[in-house]
Order: structure tokens, then sequence, then C-alpha cells
């Protein structure tokens, strides 16, 4: 019998080590990136390139920030590892834990329940139930599932799980979430792990089973997978691998050691903190073992983000201080990077706001052509994508391949959220505790959407603006160079607002894509769109080594010639022959249409 989403292929094959010229490869490849990263930040830096100061410097710490959060990547990548599975000999007692929250689906939580019942390991099953439904405690009577539930509904999820704590005796506890459906082998895939005593916690992958529902599920899944391939492994390395709250193992030892399971938004990354401020070890398998679900609408995910950010921030800015002094320094750096991921509200605010600036003030933050900007920036370029796809042979299942353009596309579209969750923590505001929604409804999120509206609006009007009162736009190419800036601005976020729309979406999907009469032409279309593009993914992967050499060599060539490198360039002054320019007739309608807007002489 397979319970829903059972069914789902897991990844729980054979340990075998990680290929060591594959790791020397990748490490080269970062050791170059480095080269032409030093290039570019000598080149950037070159006061002849500097403008308006003000947007100078809020174009340098945005990039710069970008930069950060690449050397990040870089930094798990050039160490990953996958811990060999040692031989199971202890006979552990195991308690499994899911949770219930009022309002939460009743079906899904029986076919975990149901799932976890079928853990082939020898278990203890607890349902922690917050809203003490009797539907649900008959189910677990049924099930043979332990109910519990509690009156003082304090610390949210920990304190729920503690409560149920108390009625447990196992060595070793399972905490899944109630969309989280184990596979029958995964107590026999960690187990094994806690053959070290001084193992904390063994965390699992954690993989979706419904991120083709929609859009925003299909972005949200793409943004996961490289933290749960290489990323994570390179934790494994570093001692700091995370404790993700879905589907983590811990020794009961180590739990009561820090007083439970520790309260907060992020309740497991403070639970890890805590951990490993103890001298806890963690473990990374990357298995597939769980399937849960990731939130399908535009209002689940900000839902989830704007508490995952409130919570990483508080604990950055409350505990960190407190435990610093016990982490490691490979723990240090950990604790105050991760957090940081939700900085990109303020930053991506900030590349919004340069383009708008730069046209309404006429002033440009940097002095450089496009042409001497893609030489010296695309070989760094270039190899960070080569970087990323290399690093994609450790992902975990075929499917998670790809330039993840939807993932990245929803994280630009949520800078919002993340801001407000800055200023909430900043503040002190409050963000209650409330789990994800899992069955939210499709609809058409104007409201969610204004944010972005407002900056696309403010965007095109800033265009506009300029050419009705300077009329450059068809010549000056720092101002060009602006209005394509605020156009990839526009179109991104414009996406997102599209993507919000979820009725208007699934409308024309079921007319077009799902409609009968076109799935003789579509079928064929994307069984061969999928196969060219992993076709694609591979051929990147193979020439990366390559391409990676190439484009470095590139990049010192053109340093070391210094200027005369770039007299092929065209390298625009800033008043170039301007009035003249504009004299000239016009040779395409859109420049006909931009020129009516120019102001009368």
């Amino acid at each position: 019998m397979h319970t829903k989403y059972q069914k789902e292929k897991y990844t729980a094959g054979p340990d075998t080590p990680l290929k060591r010229t594959e790791i020397t490869t990748i490490r080269t490849m970062i050791v170059l990136g480095l080269v032409t990263l030093v290039i570019f930040l000598y080149w950037f830096f070159d006061e002849d390139h500097v403008g308006y100061d003000p947007l100078y410097w809020m174009l340098t710490t945005a990039l710069g920030f970008k930069l950060l959060r690449t050397l990040h990547e870089w930094y798990h990548y050039f160490n990953v590892s996958k811990p060999l599975r040692p031989e199971l000999k202890t006979d552990f007692k195991v308690d499994v834990f899911t949770t219930s929250y009022p309002g939460e689906p009743h079906s899904m939580i029986i076919n975990t329940l149901t799932a976890i019942q079928q853990i082939r390991y020898p278990h203890t099953t607890y349902l922690c139930d917050e809203g003490d439904d009797p539907h649900l405690k008959e189910a677990c009577r049924q099930l043979g599932v332990i109910h519990v539930t509690r009156t003082d509904k304090k610390d949210a999820k920990a304190g729920n799980v503690n409560n149920a704590l108390r009625h447990a005796t196992g060595d070793i506890c399972l905490i899944l979430d109630p969309d989280h459906v184990p596979a029958p082998e995964f107590m026999d895939e960690v187990l094994p792990y806690f053959e070290d005593p001084d193992v904390g916690f063994v965390q699992v992958v954690q993989a979706y089973s419904n991120n083709r529902e929609s859009v925003v599920a299909y972005g949200a899944a793409e943004q996961t997978y490289s933290f749960y391939g290489p990323m994570m492994m390179g934790m494994n390395s570093y001692g700091t691998v995370q404790a993700i709250g879905a589907n983590c193992t811990f020794r009961r030892e180590a739990l009561d050691s820090i007083g439970g399971h520790a309260p907060g938004l992020a309740e497991d990354m403070h639970t890890a903190m805590l951990m490993h401020a103890r001298g806890w070890k963690s473990v990374y398998v990357p298995k597939i073992l769980t399937r849960g679900l990731v939130p399908a609408t535009l209002a689940s995910y900000y839902k989830q983000q704007i508490k995952w950010a409130r919570g990483t921030f508080e604990l950055l800015f409350t505990v960190y201080p407190k435990l610093f002094g016990s982490f490691t320094w490979r723990q240090k750096i950990h604790y105050l990077t991760l957090p940081l991921y939700y900085l990109f509200g303020v930053f991506n605010l900030i590349d919004f706001l340069i383009p708008i600036l730069a046209l309404v003030l006429a002033e440009f933050p940097w002095y450089v052509s496009l042409g001497e900007f893609l030489v010296m920036f695309g070989p760094f370029f270039i190899i960070s994508v080569c970087i990323r796809h290399y690093a994609q042979r450790w992902l975990l299942e075929k499917k998670e391949n790809g330039f993840h353009l939807f993932g990245g596309i929803l994280r630009t579209g949520t800078w919002w959220v993340f801001c407000l969750g800055l200023v909430y923590s900043i503040l002190r505001i409050k963000v209650p505790y409330i789990p994800t929604p899992k069955d939210d409804k499709p609809k058409n999120n104007i409201i969610l959407s204004l944010p972005n509206i407002i900056v696309c609006a403010l965007s095109l009007w800033a265009i506009y603006y300029y050419q009705i009162t300077y009329g450059y736009l068809l010549y000056n190419p720092y101002v060009q160079m602006m209005a394509m800036f605020a156009f990839v601005n526009i179109t991104i976020l414009g996406s997102v607002v599209l993507i919000g729309q979820e009725r208007l979406l699934a409308s024309l999907q079921h007319k077009f894509f799902d409609a009968p009469k076109l799935q003789p032409v579509l079928m064929p279309l994307r069984k061969n769109f999928g196969k060219s593009r992993h076709g694609f993914y591979n051929g990147i992967r193979r020439l990366a080594l390559a391409t990676t050499i190439l484009a470095t060599s590139v990049s010192i060539a053109f340093i070391s010639a210094g200027d005369s490198a770039f007299h092929f360039l065209d390298k625009p002054l800033v008043k170039r022959d301007l009035d003249k320019e504009k004299t000239e007739e016009p040779t395409s309608w859109w420049r006909r249409a931009i020129k009516r807007l120019e102001p009368a002489e």
C-alpha cells in the first residue's frame, strides 16, 4: 500500500564517496573565479569610472552584496562532502512526532500519519495536536498513534513538540511537519550516524511533491535545490549543518541538554545554534527520504518568507551575540551569513532606485561603456555560471538542474517582504507563528502585488520624465544603460505581478496548455524541450573547466593590456556630438516615437 505522494521516487541509493577529481575540478574553478573577481574589482574602483557619488556608492554596495553571496556559495562548494554510513549496532528506541494546527487539512495529516506507521524501524508515533481535534483523535486511535494535546499554547510549534516530549521516552526523536511524507526506510538511513555519541542531530534533504502545482511552487522549490545539494554538503565538512524543522532527527539527550526544542519563528535554526554552541555534532545525509508541500500561492509563500525573515533576523540580533563565544570559527561565519540572505530585500530596493534616481536627476553612477563592462565583468559572470552548473552534479534529481530563473525572479519580487521582516526585527514588532498554509486557493493578488506595481510604474515614469525633460535617451549611452536597467527591473517585477494573478493563469492554462485538442502538439514539444534543456545543462558541466580557463585568460589579457585593449570598444563621452546627433532623422518607428517626447528647443 502506498500513501499519497509515496509513489514519488525517493533517493536512498548506495553510499558511494564523492570523486576526488570532481572536488579538485571545482576548487580549481573557484580559484580562477577569485582571480577574475579581483581583476574586476581592481578595474571597477578606478576613479575615472566614478560618476555621481551617492549613486556610485549605492551601486557599489548593491553589487558588493551580490558578490558576497556568490562567495558564500563558493565557500560551501569548495569543500563538499558526503558522510559514509556506519554500521548500525545500537538498538535505539525511536519516537516520531508530527504536529497538527487548527485549519490544516485532515487528509494531509492522516496521510502523513499513515506513512509514519509504515516506517520499517520499530518506533512510537505521536501526533502533537494543537486543536485537540476529535476527528484526528479517532484517526490516531485507528492507526495506533498516540494523540497528545495541551491547554497552554506557549511557544507555538516548539512548545507543542516539547509538550509531547514529556510523554516520550525514546533515545532518538524524528520531528516531521504534517505535510512531509516519509519513506519506509527513513530510520534505516538515518540511525547509523547516531553511533557516534557526539552527533546531536541528522538532517536529510527537504524535497517536494507539488513543485509543478503552480509557478509559485515551481519557483519556491527552485530556491531550495542548491541549498539542499552542494551547500549543505559543504556545511557537512564545516560542522555547520542546518537543522530543518520539517524532517530533522535528534538525539533526545542533545535536545534535553538545551532545554528541549528552541522557540521562535525560526525554531529549527535556533535549536541548531544551541546544539552547536553546546558542542554537539551534526550530519547531513544527501538523500530524499521525505516529500512535503512547497507554498503554491503567492500569499502562502509571502507568509512563509515574512516568518523566516523576521525569525532569522531575530536570532542574528539577539541569540547570535550571546552564543558567539561558544561557536567554532566556522559556525561564527555560518550563523552570521545565513540570516543575511534576507538582506536581498534592501539591496534589491537599491537596484530599483538607482536607475530611477539616475534618470530623474540626470546623474549617473558610473562612466564606462557597455562593451568595456561586458569585457571586464563577463569572465567573472561566465565562471560563476560554470561553477554553479558544475556543482549541480551533486543535486539529488535530474529535474533540479537548470538556471533556476523562476526562483530568482520570485525572490526578487519578494524584496518588500524581506524589508518588512528586517523593519519588524529592528522595531521589535511581533509576527505570530502561523504554519505555512497548505491548502490556499488561487486568487488574483492585486494587493500583494502593489509594491511591485508601484516600482514598475516609477521606473516607466522615470524613463518618460528624462526624455521629456532632457531628451537625450536616443543619443547618450549612459542614459540608455540606465533605461535598460529600469526595463530589466520592470520585466522581473512585472513577471512576479503576473505570477500573482493565479486565477488568470489557471484559466489560461486550462484553455490553452491543458486543452485536449492541443495535446498532440504540446506533448512532443514539452518532451523535446526537456531533453534538449538537460542536454544543454550537461554540456555546460562538461565544458565548465575549459570555459573557466578561457574566461580567466581573457580577463588577465585585457587587464594586462590596459587602455590599449579597449580601443576597438565604444568608449563614449557624456557630451559626444549630442546636438549633431539630435538633428539626424530617426531611422525606426520606436526612435521616432521617443523623439516626439523630446522637449522643444
